[in-house]
């Protein structure tokens, strides 16, 4: 479960759904990244190292993401599994 404050925590399952305008100003194209949290920083701008799924990438910085958490983007989905914790390397 997220932190009181609703901030995620090591280990947990989340979602970012991206909205860009589609070229031309017709529509919004939406992107839904899956993604395990593996690191949170401390403080009012805080950042998040991340695992995407189905990435090349092994682990990816994310600053600013206190900002996107504020205007709704992010959406708890679950703990991750016992499997995908072992495989990267969380407890």
């Amino acid at each position: 479960m997220p932190t009181p404050t609703g901030l995620p925590k090591v280990g947990e399952v989340w979602e970012k759904t991206s909205k860009l305008p589609k070229p031309g100003g017709r529509g919004w194209d939406v992107t839904v990244t899956r993604f395990v949290v593996l690191e949170r920083t401390s403080g009012d701008s805080w950042s998040m190292r991340v695992h995407v799924s189905g990435d090349r990438v092994k682990q990816r910085w994310w600053s600013d993401v206190a900002y996107w958490f504020s205007t709704g983007c992010y959406k708890y989905i679950g703990q991750a599994g016992p499997e995908t914790k072992k495989r990267l390397g969380l407890r």
